[in-house]
């Protein structure tokens, strides 16, 4: 249910809504507990010991201050804010400031958030693609406020995206493609349904019905990336999940993800991330040693069940394919 929002410092065209779930949906998705569209003015403050969920808030327009873990930041607009909700936060608007929010919880949600806080550094992000994550956010709410739809589904898928995004630095996978072009939309789902391949420049304008020239300009206007270009951060967003997520080898990494060989994916890998796959994986077991994090892996959730990371679809090496390659397998562990 949309609700006007009515507090110390929040326009009174501030919406809000919540949101109730069933118990089965909580334990095995994302949800969102509350979102909503607020217009603060400098009466605005909030400080809190700690938080009932995890906070996303997107800065549109104005800035904020935040105060978090004895440091303070200045938030301003196409900046994210993301928020542990077991730590004391404190932030206020000094002058003027338009943000969208959600509170979410659900599955792995504050491990994730740990791991997201510690890659960035910090619980303000700034993002290439936060006009995406802005679109993301506002096509979900737009369906909530004009067709007053039960929209479980949609805002956990919502959640997923933004948080993926807010890991990579690189395009990440497109759920709404309604805003490009035909032609460009064909061609980010036929990459989403092929990026196990190895897809050509020549395959997809066959796919798309373009000369390459045309429309390697037409999906780089409406991108920001060559079409290859996006196919190559679409495999590496995928292999970082892997590594994440997995402890399968470098070598079924690669071949998975339709590379020629292992060098090539660790030199894609590393321009992208400016670290290998293998040194990827153990910082994040490093940081899991520590507590910082839990990647997940199979020893993770045999200990805790209620860590059900999804685990990517990854065809795994034949029989006959493993046994000639297990070697380059071996020294790639």
């Amino acid at each position: 249910m949309l609700i006007a929002w009515s507090e110390k410092g929040v326009c009174k065209d501030s919406t809000i809504s919540f949101f109730a779930h069933s118990d089965t949906f909580k334990h095995y998705y994302y949800y969102v507990y509350n979102c909503g569209s607020f217009r603060v003015t400098s009466d605005y403050e909030i400080n809190r010991e700690s938080g009932f969920y995890p906070l996303v808030m997107i800065i549109m327009d104005g800035s904020l201050k935040l105060e978090y873990e004895k440091e303070v930041y200045s938030v301003s607009s196409s900046e994210i804010v993301l928020l542990d909700q077991f730590h004391p936060h404190h932030y206020w608007c000094e002058d003027h400031c338009s943000f969208l929010f959600f509170h979410f919880n659900g599955k792995d949600s504050s491990s994730l958030v740990r791991h997201l806080l510690e890659i960035n550094a910090s619980p303000v992000f700034s993002c290439p693609q936060f006009e995406q994550i802005v679109e993301t956010f506002s096509q979900t709410y737009r369906t909530l406020i004009y067709h007053n739809l039960k929209i479980e589904r949609e805002l956990s898928i919502m959640v997923y995206e933004i948080l993926c995004q807010l890991e990579s630095n690189e395009q990440m996978y497109v759920h709404n493609i309604e805003h490009y072009s035909k032609s460009v939309g064909q061609a980010i789902t036929y990459f989403q349904q092929h990026v196990h391949e190895n897809v050509t420049l020549a395959e997809i304008c066959d796919v798309v019905h373009l000369s390459p020239y045309y429309f390697t300009r037409l999906f780089k206007k409406e991108t920001g990336f060559t079409p290859i270009s996006y196919l190559s951060n679409l495999k590496i967003s995928l292999a970082k999940i892997i590594l994440r997520t997995t402890n399968i080898t470098i070598s079924q990494i690669a071949d998975s993800l339709g590379y020629s060989n292992d060098a090539s994916f660790i030199n894609a890998f590393r321009l992208r991330t400016q670290t290998t796959p293998a040194a990827y994986r153990n910082r994040l077991k490093a940081l899991e040693r520590f507590g910082s994090i839990e990647t997940h892996n199979q020893k993770t959730i045999k200990n805790n069940p209620s860590l059900t990371a999804l685990q990517p679809s990854v065809e795994l090496e034949d029989p006959v394919k493993k046994s000639a390659g297990a070697n380059a397998a071996n020294s790639a562990k």
